[in-house]
């Protein structure tokens, strides 16, 4: 793709927004960049970039400015259906992704994970895999650096492990990895997407340039996934309880895989989500040639990633647990599935548009005392609560206080939000790291 003298609009100033302005300046794109963020909030930047002849335009997106433009590149969370975005559509104006930008110029092979749940743990586990197997491994795009920061030196590695969101999937184009991973799919991000329907067209395009040449891994037992398989033309993978020859297959205690056993007895990661995660990640290594008996040494020694059902202390008998990750109702699904009950939940935050009846009945059947907090607090209750004690909080520290109030030895305390941070908190890393500062100084 030639990028010099191309108009090139960048839209949203994040770290992914900034590494693809220096990227398109390098290349001699003419650049402007439009962020609906107060101009307080992005100052610096915007300074420092208009300095070196970039036009931003802050607080506001302008018609003017989008139709401006030859190429739109939209940074991970702006959606598509900002106005300004669909009228430079309508006039036949390139709008993609990041990630799509990158991969125009990339020649590496790519492995490609996503789901709504699982992402990091899988892509984290591959690239342990992948480097104790001795290849030069990046791992990034939506977890730590961004994809486009590594296109122009992306031959310094063998392999790039990508974590990929339905943000930045939605706008791809070329895109092509030479392994698919989708782990599992269900309601997530509907104050983003028009609709679940979106949201899932946009996850499934992870596959959609593949060819015979490459491989689809997915898991069996998704029923949303199955539907689309038809339309798969890259070789398939399913994982799954019982998946033949050409699948991962687990048994209850081991996992098998073109004639390989793998022993997932004593693994440090919990629950039966992590088994599925597990299979995904000894489908996608095996088939890039990887050593089974060295695959089984990263399995076994692999920890969980912090904010991920993370055990953080005893008090009192009762064991706290940590799951900030768990930003929507089907994460802290698999999280109460995972724990031993009687349970004391802690739960809320930004409400994401999705629907909280999923949780209702596990909660119902562990969850001794539920703690709510944040912006969905009333309609979580409304949604979980009848039948079962519970109170409101306005802070981490009163939902904890509340804890200690109600706590017994045989207690699991579960925080575990099923909520995004940002009513709160600039981050689930920042709302874990609260949660475990709080827990520690009881």
């Amino acid at each position: 793709m030639e990028l010099r003298d191309r108009k090139i609009l960048v839209v949203g100033l994040g770290k992914t927004g900034k590494d693809t302005v220096n990227f398109l300046l390098e290349k001699g794109a003419q650049v402007r960049v439009s962020d609906n963020s107060p101009i307080e909030k992005i100052r610096g930047d915007a300074k420092l970039l208009e300095q070196r002849g970039v036009k931003v335009e802050a607080g506001l997106h302008t018609a003017r400015t989008f139709l401006w433009a030859e190429t739109i590149v939209l940074s991970p969370g702006v959606p598509f259906n900002v106005r300004q975005v669909q009228m430079a559509m309508a006039q036949g104006i390139e709008v993609i992704s990041e990630v799509e930008l990158a991969w125009r110029f990339i020649e590496t092979p790519i492995i490609a994970i996503t789901g709504s749940n699982g992402k990091t743990t899988t892509s984290t586990l591959i690239a342990r895999i992948l480097e104790r197997n001795g290849k030069r491994v990046f791992l990034g795009a939506n977890i730590g650096t961004p994809l486009i920061q590594i296109a122009e030196d992306s031959n310094k590695f063998d392999i790039l492990v990508l974590e990929l969101s339905s943000f930045q999937l939605q706008g791809i184009d070329s895109f092509r990895p030479v392994v698919a991973i989708i782990l599992n799919i269900s309601p997530n991000h509907l104050d983003h997407h028009e609709s679940f329907d979106e949201y899932v067209e946009s996850k499934m395009k992870i596959y959609s340039n593949q060819t015979v040449d490459d491989w689809f891994v997915y898991n069996d037992a998704d029923e949303v996934i199955n539907a689309y398989l038809s339309g798969v033309r890259s070789r398939k993978v399913p994982f799954g309880e019982d998946c033949g020859q050409d699948g991962v297959t687990y048994n209850g205690s081991e996992i098998t895989f073109r004639d390989h056993m793998y022993n997932v007895k004593g693994i440090k990661l919990l629950g039966g989500h992590n088994v599925e995660n597990i299979m995904a990640a000894i489908a996608g290594t095996a088939i890039l040639g990887c050593d089974p008996v060295l695959i089984q040494e990263e399995i076994t020694k692999f920890e969980p990633l912090p904010h991920r059902n993370e055990f953080v202390r005893e008090i009192q008998g009762a064991k706290f647990y940590n799951d900030s990750k768990s930003t929507s109702p089907a994460a802290t699904l698999r999280a109460l599935e995972s724990l031993p009950s009687p349970i004391i939940l802690i739960a809320g935050g930004k409400d994401k548009g999705v629907s909280f009846e999923p949780l209702k009945d596990l909660v119902k059947g562990k969850v001794r005392f539920l703690i709510l907090l944040g912006e969905s607090k009333l309609k979580m209750k409304e949604e979980l609560g009848a039948g079962i004690p519970s109170a409101l909080a306005d802070s981490l520290n009163e939902a904890l206080d509340i804890t200690l109030q109600n706590v017994t030895s045989k207690d699991s305390v579960l925080f575990s939000p099923a909520c995004s941070s940002f009513d709160m908190f600039t981050s689930y890393e920042e709302r874990g790291m609260k949660f475990k500062e709080i827990v520690e100084n009881l």
